[in-house]
């Protein structure tokens, strides 16, 4: 990843001027006139745990453990109100009357209606934009947005939006429904801001962190974030927010959960340094606090699962710091995850892993998606562990150095990551001695009688090479997969012929392993049928 320039100052979402329509605007960065908005909301979207509070609005709201950091998908108009009212309960015993809302989008946001809607290319529904502007030109790009919206209304009292059909996480398998959406109402983020901070929460600082979905934030994003927390009491609570709630909620939540870790380390640290509390009631106070086990789960002591991947090692091999630094962030990322471990939606470690075994049960055509997105989920947690490693280097200071500058004084993991992301095995190896086999039995003069020891050992072939996958859906879909294809890359020409003739003949078909067998035993004799 580039090193992207760190801004003078963090950017503030919502001052003075962005809400006043007659203040003559900078040129646009790009021009949205023909991008149509596409609403944030569609089926299936809430992915939290059942039990979790639910907040109308306010789709996959949660809280860390222990921390006062919370992440929600785009609530509604009405629902920012209530996660803020919700937030500012909770705190208030702690004396904290600040909240901060740190959005992590790059991409502008309207409300219509009172709903959150988001500009597409019109020719890519299915992503939010993937932009690289300084967010001055972002904050200005929504406004701008904001009021061709505006204008369209007003010319055709409706606007034509689009909406997911469900949640899908390879984009090749969205679809989206076009609506015409009659207009009552439209609102730029930066109204909705400056509104909340007019009735009833005057101290509500917002952010824009512009990150990529599902890419990790950049370097100059961690020190966006940094900035916003780093003078504030550890106990000032703080909101994260993108689309779903998902990836880029779910990395801010991470960082900001380590630099308020730090910050409270660090006081009760100088504590015992003046010997006010001694050093292990320190220690107990730390390791209660921060390190507790969490909840064991079946797959824990698999390596890819623990992050173990090539590139990481490499890491963890060339600049030993970040052996503590991925420890660290390990715990975080846990706690910030899907339960029994965490109150989240995603693990950002072993999502790697687990977008790989879809990866391994695709089709050609979807592959290709799924690979990009496994590379970015390298690269994000490469980065997340570079930054706990500066972290607990530079966080007890203060964070006198910034992490671009860290970063630039070890310019070599830029190219590790780089050259070192897609370091992983694409393609199964198969056992060619079993293979070989298999192709003798199919080959075999009286193959049809022993056509149950074919099908018991093609079952074993697929079950020896997905050995590493945890048992569930996934893994028998490959197994399945895997075995028809073996079947029809072992079958002798003539009734391979035969077979993929039938099949042709009836696409309704299906190419599942039974289904294949049948034809086997049915169309191999040479008769026809």
């Amino acid at each position: 990843m580039a090193a992207e320039e760190a801004p003078s100052e963090i950017p503030v979402e919502g001052e003075e001027g962005a809400e006043n329509s007659e203040v003559v605007l900078p040129p646009p960065c790009m021009d949205l006139t023909d991008f149509p908005p596409k609403i944030d909301f569609f089926d299936n979207m809430v992915a939290i745990d059942d039990k979790a509070e639910k907040i109308d609005g306010a789709n996959n709201f949660r809280q860390v453990s222990g921390f006062p950091v919370f992440g929600t998908g785009q609530t509604t108009e009405e629902g920012f109100l209530k996660v803020l009212d919700n937030v500012k309960a909770l705190h208030a015993e702690e004396g904290s009357e600040k909240l901060l809302w740190l959005n992590m989008r790059r991409e502008p946001v309207v409300y219509l209606n009172g709903k959150p809607f988001a500009p597409r290319n019109p020719e890519d529904l299915h992503r939010n934009l993937d932009i690289s502007f300084s967010t001055e030109e972002l904050d200005n790009l929504e406004i701008h947005y904001t009021n061709i919206l505006k204008s369209q209304a007003e010319k055709e009292k409706s606007i034509k939006t689009f909406r997911d059909q469900a949640f899908a996480e390879n984009p090749m398998d969205r679809e989206a429904v076009e609506d015409v959406l009659k207009v009552v109402s439209i609102k730029g983020l930066y109204e909705i801001y400056a509104n909340l901070k007019e009735n009833g929460f005057p101290n509500l600082t917002c952010f824009r962190i512009p990150v990529t979905e599902e890419r990790s934030a950049g370097e100059s994003c961690f020190d966006m974030m940094t900035e916003a927390l780093k003078n504030e009491p550890a106990s000032t609570p703080c909101i994260f927010t993108d689309q779903m709630g998902r990836g880029r909620t779910t990395g801010g939540m991470v960082a900001a959960c380590l630099i308020k870790e730090i910050q409270i380390t660090s006081e009760l640290r100088k504590m015992e340094d003046i010997d006010l509390v001694s050093k292990s009631t320190v220690d107990d106070l730390i390791h209660q606090k921060f390190e507790g086990v969490l909840p064991k789960c079946q797959d824990d002591d698999d390596p890819f699962i623990k992050g173990e991947f090539d590139v990481i090692k490499e890491l963890l091999e060339k600049v030993p710091a970040t052996v503590e630094g991925k420890r660290k962030i390990d715990h975080i990322i846990d706690m910030c995850g899907p339960v029994p471990k965490g109150t989240g939606l995603q693990n950002l470690r072993e999502c790697i892993i687990e977008t790989k075994w879809k990866y391994d049960v695709a089709t050609e055509d979807k592959q290709v998606a799924w690979k990009a997105l496994i590379l970015n989920f390298m690269e994000r947690y490469f980065y997340l562990i570079c930054f706990a490693t500066y972290a607990l280097e530079h966080g007890p200071g203060g964070y006198q150095k910034a992490f671009t500058s860290w970063m630039d004084d070890h310019k070599e993991l830029r190219t590790m990551i780089e050259e070192g992301k897609d370091k992983l095995e694409w393609y199964r190896t198969v056992d060619a001695a079993k293979l070989e086999h298999l192709k003798d039995l199919i080959n075999a003069p009286n193959y049809k009688e022993n056509l149950g020891v074919l099908i018991r050992t093609i079952y074993d072939f697929a079950f020896v090479t997905y050995a590493d996958l945890p048992r569930g859906a996934i893994k028998n879909n490959s197994m399945r997969r895997l075995a028809a294809t073996t079947l029809m890359e072992i079958l002798p020409p003539d009734i391979a012929e035969r077979v993929n003739k039938k099949l042709e003949e009836d696409p309704s078909n299906s190419h599942d392993f039974l289904s294949l067998v049948g034809l086997v035993s049915y169309y191999g004799s040479g008769e026809d049928h």
